[in-house]
């Protein structure tokens, strides 16, 4: 990778990008779409640029102009989320795939589909959350609980990924089976399961495949010794039913089974005032007691975990970094 670069326009304009800046271009093609202030958290944080706001925003115009990225508002009404977002623009591809970051084989059209999601806000909050898990995560000495043991440390794009669904499908082959979706949940799961470990070629019996799970997004770890640890993220707004969170669990229970030298932490994260000021969003804490308490309640739940070995995380999106950290100092 070229240490610093330089664009031109015309005879008299020209701009110069940095190692960091490429960072920062290649992670924000990575996440799809950030908010400017989320992509600010990025290249301070994360990056270790040390940049004012103001003068961060002026950074972006200037990308802008060069179609380095591209940007939209977000306006929710007037007392609603009014924020301006940005994803990768085509000159930002082109010269990733010059510095070697992408591929040359690059699907460059499909980055017009980045901002075009149906709930924006989900879609946001759930990268502050993974960005809430990059941070406390990168460059920490994972310890145990006690603090006496020292487990391993995490470096960003090293040992520590942040990847969206897509990048990982959680999918199985499925065997064709008569009335298959007629059979009751129970019935459902067990049968899915008896084909999970197993390779079958069509010519044994026609199927399909499946996605088993889909989270919203993961971040995955790999200690030097110990499983690869996934990270899903489930980002939860209070509109699902806790019934259907309980689905999740059951298909990610059949995910980890199908995959045991694979650790999958399932972390139900709860929108809450932390993303915005003016989010709509409450607290996240009685909305997570009553997710607990159904998990508890419910016996094939438990055994399902239990059994399985996945590791539920249920917590307001404000501390489930700091929470994640302590189940990672004591399962992993």
């Amino acid at each position: 990778m070229t240490e610093r670069i330089v664009l031109r326009k015309g005879n008299r304009q020209r701009l110069e990008l940095s190692t960091i800046d490429l960072h920062v271009l290649a992670f924000l093609e990575q996440q799809r779409m950030l908010t400017v202030q989320q992509l600010y958290q990025v290249s301070t944080i994360l990056f270790k640029q040390e940049m004012k706001d103001y003068s961060f925003k002026n950074r972006l115009r200037k990308w802008e102009e060069y179609k380095l990225i591209r940007s939209d508002f977000y306006n929710n009404g007037f007392d609603g989320e009014r924020f301006k977002y940005v994803c990768i623009g085509s000159k930002g591809i082109d010269v990733l795939m010059e510095q070697k970051i992408l591929d040359p084989t690059y699907n460059k059209q499909k980055i017009y589909k980045f901002n075009q999601k149906k709930n924006i806000i989900h879609y946001l909050a759930t990268q502050q959350a993974a960005l809430n898990i990059l941070f406390i995560l990168n460059r920490k000495i994972l310890m145990s609980l006690d603090g006496k043991v020292r487990k391993y440390g995490m470096v960003y794009n090293m040992n520590l990924f942040s990847h969206p669904p897509s990048a990982f499908p959680y999918e199985e082959w499925i065997p064709d089976i008569r009335n298959f979706h007629q059979h009751n949940k129970g019935a459902y799961h067990s049968k899915v399961a008896k084909y999970m470990s197993h390779s079958h070629s069509s010519s044994q019996q026609s199927g399909k495949t499946m996605t088993i799970v889909k989270p919203d997004w993961i971040i995955r770890l790999k200690p030097n010794k110990e499983k690869e640890l996934f990270i899903n993220i489930e980002l939860d707004t209070g509109s699902e039913q806790i019934d259907t969170l309980v689905e999740k669990v059951f298909n990610y229970a059949i995910l980890a089974e199908n995959n045991p030298s694979e650790q999958h932490y399932v972390c139900f994260i709860i929108a809450d005032k932390s993303f915005s000021i003016r989010s709509r969003f409450g607290d996240g804490i009685k909305r997570a007691k009553n997710i607990i308490e159904r998990f508890k309640a419910d016996n094939a739940v438990m055994k399902r975990i239990k059994e399985t070995g996945i590791i539920p995380l249920i917590q307001p999106l404000k501390n489930a970094d700091r929470k994640l950290v302590n189940l990672l100092s004591k399962h992993s």
